[in-house]
């Protein structure tokens, strides 16, 4: 019995995905939460953020169920480009003792070209953010953050709960997360890369002119 409803579940989610235009939700008001929640908020997003501007230019967030958090910034540093990607050591949700969760950085340096795809990108999917009118609410998966900051100073944030991955949203979790893991990548992946942000703009793009 469980199982066909979560056939049933799947389908009736990739149907949604499918019926409607792809956009990030508003980021939910972490204020909100109280107790352990609260207490979880107030220390992930700062510990994992760690080295990362007050102003992001483009971030990417990933907060899993199980798995350990990860952040990526695109930062420019005495007129160079860098991504820094952070993530921790063990889930900080389950950690024992969250004072003993290690943060791991590594800074890889970009060129030009693909630090402006980048902000395109992240400028594109902050102008996009809208409220769903179907929205699939997620007790288990993975929640995305995109954050960067807007012509008038003001940090936009919207978000997506595990999408599918044939999805335009899937395939924007696929290349943020070869962004985070960049420092491990030749030239010619990140040629690659730059090529598959510059196809997600189009599709982006055309989108909203539908």
């Amino acid at each position: 019995m469980k199982k066909t409803i979560l056939i049933l579940y799947f389908a009736l989610t990739t149907l949604l995905c499918f019926g409607q235009k792809e956009h990030l939700a508003p980021a939910k008001d972490f204020k909100q939460y109280g107790g352990v929640l609260k207490e979880y908020y107030d220390n992930v997003f700062s510990k994992l953020y760690e080295g990362f501007s007050q102003t992001p230019y483009a971030r990417f967030t990933s907060i899993p169920s199980f798995s350990i958090e990860y952040a990526f910034s695109v930062e420019a540093i005495d007129n160079k480009y860098y991504i820094i990607s952070n993530s921790f050591s063990e889930n900080f949700w389950y950690a024992i003792s969250r004072n003993n969760v290690k943060l791991v950085s590594e800074k890889t340096e970009i060129n030009n070209d693909l630090y402006i795809k980048i902000g395109e990108l992240f400028q594109i999917l902050a102008g996009q953010i809208k409220k769903l009118e179907n929205e699939i609410i997620g007790f288990d998966g993975v929640t995305y953050y995109f954050s960067t900051t807007d012509t008038s100073g003001q940090i936009v944030t919207g978000e997506t709960w595990s999408p599918n991955d044939a999805t335009l949203l899937g395939k924007l979790i696929k290349v943020c997360d070869k962004l985070f893991y960049i420092n491990n990548q030749e030239n010619v992946i990140k040629i690659d890369i730059a090529n598959e942000i510059e196809v997600l703009i189009e599709e982006l793009k055309n989108q909203n002119a539908q």
